[in-house]
């Protein structure tokens, strides 16, 4: 596993680009570091500052770093034919030629008005501007890319460690669903073949990528379709309960995360007891937020004595780390157990957007 995971980090982190200059977000986040260096700027002068100066300073500002932004928004499709090193050294160099584009105009206008440097200090004022331009967008794009290079070291990590839980769950899996389809074929062809279906359709859907948001139908499904193998190679020994309230059809979650919950709840919960238990899950849509319970019988302790608590640990970690890489702090994954059942708590905010 730890060689996929660094090798994963190396592939995506050489592919970090600039983020997006067209969003709002990246806008307002401007206009604040923008006038967070007028007023330090204000500072360093403190006999000309006041605010009359402070306002024309401000406005002038902010016009110029949203004039670079917007010149870097209208070069994106530009800087993404570029290698990942040379789009953020040419995202640079746009805001630059803005800033030299912007003052220059900014020096003739206000020249012809009567307020401007003159000809003069025309070329003073642009330096000036450009210097001002070039370190602000230099100190900006760093923090951008250590942004983006961490936010893609993440990606990376979890991508990593979903394929190694998923290399987990298939060999025993796939072995044991073949074990059940063949004893089905010649006394229940019909169920063996339902089966097959059904495990082809587990493997496609684990075949997605960690971070691509699908339908919560799709996912319910799928997870309805493993309890349903499942049941088929532990007979009566695995009782569900499934309650699942309708959801609208544009409620997207992360795939494969309600797979590794219900096999937990089979694998420690029902497994180890002889009689089977009961496992229930139960899913109901709140007011922003998406709640899904899964619930089995408490396994004894031999079973943890034995090892078996770290994969399923392992699972749960993995599932809260995709959710926080995801969701931020909107997503989480809260467990509890008394003395008869296991509780794991899956709560994911609405979003309609499969591109989040």
């Amino acid at each position: 596993m730890r060689l996929l995971q660094n090798s994963s980090v190396r592939k995506i982190s050489r592919g970090v680009y600039p983020p997006s200059f067209c969003s709002w977000r990246m806008a307002v986040a401007i206009i604040a570091v923008t006038q967070l260096s007028v007023f330090l700027i204000g500072l360093g002068r403190l006999q000309d500052f006041n605010w009359q100066w402070l306002s024309v300073s401000s406005t002038y500002a902010q016009c110029l770093a949203l004039f670079c932004a917007v010149a870097v928004c209208v070069c994106r499709a530009w800087l993404k034919r570029l290698s990942s090193r040379d789009a953020w050294l040419g995202a640079w160099v746009v805001a630059l030629v803005a800033a030299i584009s912007f003052s220059y105009i900014s020096a003739v206008i206000g020249s012809v008005l009567g307020f401007g440097p003159g000809a003069a200090g025309a070329p003073d004022f642009m330096l000036k501007s450009t210097i001002a331009v070039g370190l602000v967008f230099t100190a900006l794009l760093r923090y951008l890319y250590m942004r983006s290079q961490w936010q893609a070291e993440l990606a990376a990590q979890s991508e990593a460690r979903v394929q190694a839980l998923q290399a987990r769950i298939r060999p025993h899996f796939l072995f044991n669903s073949l074990n059940t389809i063949a004893s089905l074929i010649e006394t229940q062809p019909a169920i063996a073949e339902r089966a097959t279906e059904d495990l082809a359709d587990l493997f496609r859907g684990s075949m997605r990528q960690a971070d691509t948001m699908i339908p919560l139908a799709e996912e319910l499904a799928l997870a309805k379709k493993y309890l349903d193998m499942e049941q088929r190679r532990l007979g009566e020994r695995l009782q569900t309960e499934w309650t699942v309230e309708s959801f609208p059809d544009d409620v997207f979650v992360l795939p494969l995360v309600l797979q590794p919950l219900l096999e937990n709840a089979v694998t420690h919960g029902v497994q180890p007891h002889e009689a089977g238990g009961l496992v229930k899950m139960y899913a109901s849509n709140g007011p922003d937020s998406i709640i899904i319970t899964i619930s089995n019988p408490r396994a004894p302790e031999p079973h943890y004595q034995a090892g078996n608590a770290g994969d399923h640990g392992m699972a749960l970690e993995n599932i809260r780390a995709r959710l926080e890489l995801a969701f931020a702090e909107g997503a989480s994954l809260l467990t509890h157990e008394d003395q008869k059942r296991f509780y794991a708590v899956l709560t994911i905010p609405y979003d309609s957007n499969p591109d989040h």
